[in-house]
């Protein structure tokens, strides 16, 4: 073969193995060019939205009622005749002090009857256990004679407890917030004489509306509550969470919270009103995002679904604030410039690929 002729022949081998080669790279690059859309094609449409730092953060007042640690009616148990009635209204109390007595004349009679029943069941006793003895007498005697003494010296019991129920002591230290009875004066088993408070510790309940009850409940941490009372216009005092009622009320659609007040002051009485103000504890700058986007349902605590650079979205637990209308403030867990999801994380898992949703 002439030389010309075998330098055409390579070239054209070349470059039919040169166009083989791209045609296969062609196919290769169809095939791989739906496998690179699909996770955008299969991405979960959510609304997702860039979180910023949160504007005005303010507090939020509520008015609230002092409270007592509990209030208690105590009655005789026995009925009679009201002997004394010893503290006046508004006056304190300590536990173990005498502060009703009923007269007690016909319950020492009851005793001392009682006494000579028993005394005469321990004779009787005593002489059937030696006509036994002498095999005078059955047994069954002297069976009889020990159940008599026995039910004569309950009898006595029972007498003795009845004199010792004509006085009442305070079962606590107390404040005496209201006399129901007076000296002189039947009274019956069970009737209250007198109404005790036990302000050892002191409580403020509030009503609260069902978006900052939800905040409060989950993350108490994230608050701090003052109490001030108009009675009072120079003590302000620090609240603490102490108990979180779970049922509405039926009519404001609120949820009653009872706030312990951490410093005591004697000045402060049950039935005071108060104000209480309410505000976020910020360590640092917070964000606010919306309340549909906090997730109060999956976990221990609030969590949010952060979206990253990859397409892709991960719950992560946060601090919550005070909410804001229709937002609420995030004061640990998230940067200002993230991406959350706003709606539509219910239907997320850790790491599913989301995508913004088209309205």
């Amino acid at each position: 073969m002439k030389p010309a002729t075998l330098a055409v022949s390579l070239a054209l081998a070349g470059a039919a193995a040169f166009g083989g080669w791209m045609a296969l790279n062609d196919a290769a690059a169809q095939q791989a060019a739906p496998a690179a859309v699909a996770p955008t094609a299969t991405a979960l449409p959510v609304r997702m939205e860039t979180v910023a730092e949160a504007p005005n953060l303010t507090s939020r007042r509520f008015v609230g009622r002092v409270e007592p640690a509990s209030t208690v009616d105590v009655a005789f148990q026995v009925s009679g005749q009201i002997l004394e009635i010893v503290p006046e209204e508004g006056t304190r109390v300590a536990a173990g002090a005498v502060i009703a007595r009923l007269d007690p004349v016909d319950y020492e009679l009851a005793v001392r009857r009682a006494e000579a029943v028993v005394e005469l069941a321990r004779s009787e006793d005593a002489r059937v256990a030696e006509l036994v003895e002498r095999n005078v007498a059955p047994q069954a005697q002297l069976d009889r004679a020990r159940a008599d003494l026995a039910q004569a010296e309950v009898a006595l019991d029972q007498a003795r407890r009845a004199l010792d129920q004509t006085t009442i002591e305070a079962p606590f230290d107390a404040l005496v917030a209201r006399r129901l009875a007076e000296p002189f004066a039947n009274t019956s088993p069970a009737a209250p004489v007198l109404r005790l408070q036990d302000v050892s510790q002191l409580y403020v309940t509030v009503s609260l509306p069902e978006d900052l009850a939800q905040l409060a409940r989950s993350a108490p941490e994230a608050f701090e509550a003052v109490a001030r009372f108009p009675a009072l216009p120079d003590l302000a005092l620090p609240l603490v969470l102490d108990r979180f009622v779970t049922e509405a009320d039926p009519v404001a659609q609120t949820y009653l919270v009872r706030l312990a007040l951490s410093v005591a002051d004697a000045r402060l009485l049950p039935g005071m009103t108060a104000t209480v103000e309410v505000r976020p504890r910020l360590a640092a700058a917070a964000v606010s995002v919306p309340v549909s986007a906090v997730d109060t349902a999956s976990g221990a605590l609030p969590r949010v679904w952060v979206v990253g650079d990859d397409g892709t979205a991960r719950p992560r637990d946060v601090a919550l604030g005070l909410p804001q209308g229709d937002r609420v403030v995030v004061t640990d867990g998230l940067a200002p410039g993230e991406r959350v999801v706003t709606a539509g994380w219910w239907q997320l898992t850790d790491g599913a690929a989301v995508r913004p949703a088209t309205l």
